[in-house]
């Protein structure tokens, strides 16, 4: 069970369902967001942490993703802010990253890359 006091920049309903409220994330994901938050020294906007297996954008995969084991989150950022936490992320042992920054709704999603849980490290544009 994950003490969210420990993510002094975080609550918890950030990171809840928005289909069924549940929040299974795990600490050493959120540790290392948190560190990374501490690194870049400004909000971070999370848009989209747990989703259970159920939720819409889950049910449409042919495998569940990160998102539904608790080791990922989307951020809503843009511009040179987004490549300044891109890096920051990556030096933080983020290996799988996400990017939409064309459009309305840009953000990034990062991942932590378990090859145990067949999530290998890569990159991608959506």
């Amino acid at each position: 069970m994950i003490n969210w006091n420990d993510y002094k920049n975080f609550n918890k309903s950030e990171f809840d369902c928005k289909h069924t409220g549940e929040n299974r994330m795990r600490p050493e994901f959120m540790d290392r967001l948190q560190q990374i938050r501490n690194a870049y020294g400004k909000p971070i906007v999370v848009s989209s942490g747990y989703r259970h297996p159920s939720h819409p954008v889950e049910a449409r995969k042919k495998t569940a993703g990160e998102h539904t084991y608790g080791v990922a989150c989307d951020i809503v950022i843009s511009g040179q802010d987004a490549l300044d936490l891109i890096v920051i992320a990556y030096g933080h042992g983020i290996r799988r990253i996400g990017i939409q920054q064309k459009g309305s709704g840009r953000f990034l999603h990062f991942g932590m890359g378990d090859q145990a849980l067949n999530f290998p490290p890569t990159i991608w544009s959506y």
